[in-house]
């Protein structure tokens, strides 16, 4: 599942649009473990004595899968052609998968572990910059997986910790896997100031494909504004990590939801050895700034469908040589999309 970013993405994520690469899945969870809490609370805030541990529990000894703690996810997007500011058009349908599971290392420790897949399919129509540096289409096909794991560690009734680490690759069908490694973590600490709010930082540290390292600011944020309505960046549907950017959610009743959201993705990711030798080995670059709005559905049998479209807004796709040299770069028109999700936690 998904991307990494350039610096002008670091701006944006300090304005709370943090990033996603296609080569690291973004796990939401491992900055603020509210999923786990049917997506309704924030990280709790203990008012009464803890019930006393057993004998593991106290020896630190605990471990047990968390109670809804497993999620199966799967989702489908379909971005429409859109025109190159130099001619020549694409769309893209994308598609994603995962599967994880929660478990209670200790008292105060709940981790979990999991594996994310993305699918970009790209059709290239016509004349651009980039198919004239490749000699023909840039790229097609594009599949990124990647292994995460996370902890929290609840410090106090307040403060919580958050640890999170993965590996995985992104590149063509047929790209050296080799050469499509990407890995990285991050690191946050949150503080509840009430049951409503809870706000935490950190950074994100992650590798790059014949680039510089990244190293982003995090901000983390969840806020029970009323009733109804919540603002935050763990709300999003399982597959499709929208909880790595700002979402503000309405929330009629414990079954429905309507949000708004947007965040900032860059896709890079390792190219073939077919086509024209520049392009062989190269890398290419998709990077667009989405901005949806939400319909979800949530079940007492852990089952979720949400429905999502929006706009891609600041698009600029570009291709570089096996070294990271840029060979061409191009800006891309608004992109529509349309999305559907589904997971079941059990």
């Amino acid at each position: 599942m998904t991307m990494q970013l350039t610096t002008a993405g670091a701006a944006i994520a300090a304005a709370m649009l943090l990033p996603i690469s296609t080569a690291t899945a973004f796990d939401a969870l491992s900055l603020l473990d509210a999923r786990g809490q049917d997506d309704a609370e924030s990280a709790p805030i203990v008012t009464e004595p803890p019930a006393a541990a057993s004998d593991d529990e106290a020896k630190g000894l605990m471990f047990r899968r968390v109670d809804r703690g497993t999620y199966v996810s799967g989702g489908y997007l379909h971005e429409f052609g859109a025109d190159f500011a130099d001619g020549g058009s694409v769309s893209v349908d994308r598609a994603f998968g995962g599967a994880g599971i929660a478990v209670q290392f200790h008292p105060e420790v709940k981790g979990s572990v999991g594996v994310a897949w993305g699918g970009d399919w790209y059709r290239f129509d016509g004349d651009s910059a980039l198919s004239r540096s490749a000699g023909g289409s840039p790229w097609s096909d594009v599949h990124a997986i990647t292994a995460l794991a996370s902890a929290n560690w609840q410090i106090d009734p307040r403060w919580s910790a958050n640890l999170g680490l993965r590996v995985g690759t992104a590149g063509e069908a047929r790209a050296k896997v080799g050469d499509s490694i990407v890995y990285g973590g991050n690191l946050a600490v949150s503080y509840s100031f009430s049951r409503a709010f809870t706000l935490g930082a950190g950074a994100l540290v992650q590798t790059q494909i014949e680039d510089r390292p990244l190293i982003i600011p995090l901000l983390v944020v969840y806020w029970q504004v009323t009733d109804t309505i919540v603002v935050s960046n763990v709300l999003g549907p399982e597959a499709y990590p929208t909880g790595a950017g700002l979402e503000a959610a309405w929330r009629p009743d414990q079954t429905t939801e309507l949000s708004i959201g947007s965040r900032y993705e860059v896709r890079r990711f390792r190219l073939d050895d077919t086509g024209d030798a520049m392009r062989q080995e190269g890398i290419g670059q998709d990077i667009g700034l989405p901005i949806w709005a939400r319909a979800t559905w949530r079940f007492d049998n852990g089952l979720r469908f949400d429905l999502v479209g929006g706009v891609s807004l600041m698009n600029e796709y570009s291709l570089d040589d096996r070294n990271g040299n840029e060979l061409a770069s191009t800006d891309l028109d608004p992109a529509p999309f349309i999305a559907g999700f589904v997971s079941w936690r059990f």
